[in-house]
């Protein structure tokens, strides 16, 4: 897969002015600036301070004025729209950091397309801060722009010089995230994926459960890191105070990938997970690493996020057994995690039909490894003792999963006592049981219709059409679990699940 760089913004921490740095995208940098009152943690970040976040946000999209640009280049992978009269960007009240379309004259002076007279707007690409679920008065309106003239401060946007914007603008991929941040010892050095494992901690003064919070298993799921790293920030700053126990924050497990922006590096880090003598590749070398801070909890929350749409959902382990494949003695504490952490749906039963998947690829001719090869975070923490949830916050691309998996990151605090809170609600609505999967045989296999996870089938009704004309149909009234729209020969196009009888919390 081809890595997608990042915008790296560098300021130098000492020194005057406060307001210049440098802006990098692999080997092309320019001089830009930045708020005029400097850098600022994101947490502290306010309304009119005139001050840039630190961080690490996303870009989604951008704008360009038609009437000034007539000749923008058309041709961009990046997905930029022409601005248009009516689009204004809210800076108060309920749709705060939106962008809004207003057919009145009122306000004049907040629109995009006001005339300016250096034409600093002409181009402008929004940063993803504080913008999936706006909080009032915590900064609006963070911007990459043309710089003014005489490379002065902004209100708190990245400047870059006007006569760089077109370049600019040819670099930017979809996907793309933007580093902010002072001057590291060596900024190319650190972007080095064998960087080490970055854990933090925090210990309560008196005795309790020990948590692991995961982000960036795969290193293309953005919104674990993301949750993580405001939670700990949170931490740092008096928000949270954790009184009993200890969490540990792993905000990106997989750094390779993470810096790739791919889900893996050398393979799936989700897979096969256990210590190796001899690790063969990288995420062999993570996965020795991951283990033994697993075995030093007794509880994991694992965030991800996955491709396509549909509802946030966890996914959780099996009944209590003493069964070869996964046998477990805290299904009843773990069916209470999962019910408290904010979604609606949880799924369980993974591992055993992921066995059966790999036998029906043998069967068609495929070469496997063991069912072992289904073994990811939770099933080591599971077999080493404790308890543990895949929480799935949604698409890849929702602004909004972030906000997913930090309130789940406060509910699962509140939930074990960790933090002085009020119990966390159930939200679990929906209990689905893994039980089937659907394979693709031969290239031409499809799935019929646009399915997302959780979406009720009923019995007799069509999941997929084979190539040659037959039909697979769902076996019983269920659930469709990650459906596949690309699978190829040997793939799944998706599994199939059933209403459990479970009963997650009493």
């Amino acid at each position: 897969m081809t890595s997608i760089p990042k915008i790296i913004v560098r300021v130098p921490r000492a020194g005057e002015p406060a307001h210049l740095g440098q802006l990098t995208i692999g080997d092309w940098t320019v001089p830009c600036t930045i708020g005029a009152g400097g850098l600022v943690q994101a947490s502290f970040k306010r309304e009119g301070d005139k001050r840039t976040p630190i961080g690490v946000f996303p870009l989604r999209y951008g704008f360009f004025d038609h009437a000034a640009l007539p000749d923008f280049p058309r041709n961009l992978t990046f997905p930029f729209v022409p601005l248009a009269d009516e689009m204004i960007w809210e800076e108060e009240g309920v749709d705060y950091n939106r962008l809004v379309y207003s057919n009145s004259g009122e306000r004049i002076d907040e629109r995009l397309m006001r005339p300016r007279a250096e034409r600093l707007f002409d181009v402008i690409v929004p940063v993803g801060f504080n913008d999936a679920v706006p909080e009032l008065g915590r900064g609006s309106a963070i911007f990459i722009h043309a710089a003014r003239s005489d490379m002065s401060g902004t209100a708190g946007c990245i400047g870059v010089p006007k006569d760089r914007m077109l370049n600019l603008v040819r670099r930017l991929r979809p996907g793309m995230l933007i580093d902010i941040d002072y001057v590291q010892a060596d900024d190319r050095e650190r972007l080095d994926p064998e960087t080490p494992v970055e854990t933090v901690r925090f210990t309560g003064l008196d005795r309790g459960p020990k948590l692991i919070v995961v982000g960036a298993v795969h290193g293309n799921e953005t919104c674990g890191p993301q949750a993580i790293l405001r939670a700990i920030d949170d931490c740092r700053a008096g928000r949270l105070a954790i009184r009993r126990g200890e969490v540990t924050f792993l905000p990106v497990a997989n750094m390779k990938a993470y810096r790739q922006g791919s889900r893996e590096g050398d393979r799936n880090l989700n897979r096969d997970l256990r210590e190796k003598t001899i690790p063969e590749d990288y995420e062999d070398r993570i996965g020795n690493r991951m283990c033994s801070l697993l075995r030093e909890h007794d509880v994991l929350l694992d965030i991800h996020s996955f491709h396509g749409e549909g509802e946030p959902f966890i996914f959780a382990g099996p009944l209590d057994n003493a069964g070869p494949v996964e046998p477990f003695r805290h299904a009843k504490a773990e069916g209470e995690f999962a019910a408290r952490l904010g979604t609606s749906i949880v799924i369980h039963g993974w591992l055993d039909v992921y066995g059966r998947f790999l036998k029906a690829r043998e069967r068609l001719g495929y070469s496997n490894k063991a069912t072992s090869e289904g073994v990811g975070t939770t099933e080591y923490m599971r077999f080493s003792g404790g308890y543990a949830v895949t929480l799935e916050c949604g698409s890849h691309d929702d602004p909004h999963a972030v906000e997913i998996g930090y309130a789940a990151i406060l509910n699962a605090l509140a939930h074990l006592r960790l933090i002085d809170a009020p119990l966390p609600k159930v939200a679990a609505e929906t209990v689905i049981q893994v039980t089937d999967i659907f394979l693709c045989e031969a290239e031409g296999d499809r799935l019929e219709g646009v399915w997302k996870t959780g979406d009720a089938i009923a019995a007799g009704q069509v999941i997929a059409r084979r190539a040659g004309g037959g039909v697979l149909t769902a076996p019983k009234d269920g659930y469709i679990i990650f459906p596949n729209l690309t699978a190829r020969p040997g793939d799944g196009l998706c599994y199939f699940g059933v209403a459990s009888g479970r009963t997650l919390a009493g």
